[in-house]
């Protein structure tokens, strides 16, 4: 398999080429990496009574409007 330029890739394209090759750890990491610091990751925290809120409307956040593009 020829090596992958991960950050020639969106990350849209680059979540794609990690689940279409799962076996590539490296890609896999640059992913988390990379969707940490754009924000992507949700973190739950049990000891917050409104926990399940705080998902659902950071879930609601991150869904793309329909008619926008989904491309970073």
């Amino acid at each position: 398999m020829t090596a992958a330029n991960y950050d020639a890739m969106s990350l849209n394209e680059l979540r794609r080429y990690v689940l279409t090759y799962r076996e590539d750890i490296d890609a896999f990491h640059k992913y988390i990496d990379r969707s940490k610091a754009a924000g992507r990751m949700i973190v739950i925290d049990l000891e917050d009574v409104h926990w399940e809120e705080n998902i659902t409307d950071r879930i609601l956040k991150m869904t793309p409007v329909e008619g926008e593009s989904e491309e970073s």
